[in-house]
């Protein structure tokens, strides 16, 4: 029996392994989303907890992660636009720790790199925000991109395309500047 399956059943310690597992997942695109490491735990921590309250409406458990990414995408998104949000945090507060074999020059340039991007990511829209990341972060599909937000795939590919015109135009500028 999977976890999904026993945490419907009421079984609060395999709810607790699926937190386990999808935790930093969800923390990550919170943050992509939201834009910052503390409103990115805030959201995670929503997420999870309207999960638990609503695991009884998942009817099947191969579907988990899309149902929780939805959750946490729409939670972020409400999220930031109800203006609670905080100030901005550097991605690299919650991009992977310092890998051992790496040299301080070369994090610090990797460090730079991801303020720059969320920089450049911080004015999209919420949702323009959120297909990217799914995108880019998470790896996803575009069909699985639509299946998670329930969007069609069109709106989907409309969004991505946006989203990554507005970055250009944005690098274009700062290289311009420069």
């Amino acid at each position: 029996m999977g976890l999904v399956h026993l945490a419907r059943d009421g079984d609060k310690a395999a709810f607790a392994k699926l937190v386990e597992q999808y935790q930093n997942r969800i923390v990550a695109v919170a943050y992509g989303v939201a834009g910052n490491r503390q409103d990115a735990e805030d959201i995670a921590q929503d997420t999870f907890i309207k999960a638990y309250k609503g695991i009884n409406s998942l009817q099947e458990d191969g579907v988990f992660y899309r149902w929780l990414v939805r959750i946490a995408v729409n939670t972020a998104i409400s999220h930031k636009q109800s203006g609670r949000s905080g100030e901005l945090i550097p991605l690299e507060s919650i991009a992977e720790p310092v890998d051992q074999g790496e040299t301080p020059e070369a994090y610090l340039e990797r460090r730079g790199e991801e303020e720059r991007i969320q920089e450049m990511l911080a004015p999209l829209p919420s949702d323009s925000r959120a297909v990217l990341v799914l995108r880019e972060i998470e790896g996803l599909g575009y069909e699985e991109i639509a299946k998670v937000l329930e969007i069609p795939i069109g709106t989907v590919r409309s969004r991505i395309h946006y989203a990554r015109d507005r970055l250009r135009r944005a690098i274009s500028l700062k290289n311009e500047v420069k």
